[in-house]
């Protein structure tokens, strides 16, 4: 399953965006373009890492809607789909050596981080961007398909937020990087949480920091945090933009 997991990840996301770069030749955000943004993707990186807060915090509340009761057959298909991905992403995460460690970290947050943001931030937003004109509604789009993808739907708004923030810092930095480091730091940190504490052992309200009660003022630092690093994001890509 794992390997399958490889080879789907690879034809399905980066196959697309060769193909795309090569017909239409539109590189607006380069792979890995890092002339004069290391400075943005320290700042980025660190960022989406002190986010991770207020991200529970939207995880908890999208986690407790309920669709009203004419839609009771559809949030009982969401809530058993959220239940067998969850079931799914614990057997990937049972690690009994450094070797699995090793494997989890490419299979769940380095191939993810490179090929969804060649995908969806490298392919999918410039695509919308030449379609509707506007970089705003391009990657609000493009968030949206990229959480609808996922078919998580228990956690749709956080990564619907998450892929927002991924793509602003695509088209602010012209860098597919940025998001790729989100990505791998997002995705990576849920292994690394793992191996270090273990599957069993792990306490709820670690894994949930900030969405737990009363922990309201823990995701709102989060929130500021995240947005005075976006705001970081942006004046150094105008900086960047007049050299």
């Amino acid at each position: 399953m794992k390997l399958l997991q490889i080879v789907q990840a690879l034809g399905l996301f980066i196959t697309p965006y060769l193909l795309y770069v090569y017909v239409v030749g539109d590189t607006r955000y380069g792979a890995f373009r890092l002339n004069g943004r290391l400075g943005m993707l320290a700042v980025f990186g660190f960022s989406v890492l002190a986010a991770v807060p207020f991200i529970n915090f939207l995880a908890e509340w999208n986690a407790q809607l309920v669709l009203p009761e004419v839609l009771s057959g559809l949030d009982e298909w969401m809530r058993s789909t959220e239940a067998k991905a969850e079931g799914l992403v614990r057997l990937f995460l049972t690690m009994d050596s450094v070797g699995d460690l090793l494997f989890n970290l490419i299979l769940i947050a380095i191939i993810p981080a490179v090929a969804e943001e060649f995908f969806f931030r490298g392919t999918v937003q410039p695509i919308m961007l030449r379609t509707v004109k506007n970089y705003h509604a391009a990657i609000w789009i493009t968030a949206f398909l990229f959480s609808f993808f996922h078919m998580q739907f228990l956690g749709f708004v956080p990564r619907f937020l998450l892929g927002a923030v991924f793509g602003y810092a695509a088209h602010w930095s012209g860098s597919l990087a940025l998001p790729m480091l989100g990505h791998l730091i997002n995705n990576g940190l849920a292994v690394l949480l793992v191996w270090f504490v273990g599957l069993e052992t792990l306490d709820q309200s670690v894994e949930t920091l900030g969405g737990n009660e009363g922990e309201w003022h823990i995701a709102l630092i989060s929130l500021t945090v995240l947005s005075v690093g976006l705001l970081s994001v942006w004046k150094s890509s105008q900086r960047l933009n007049k050299a």
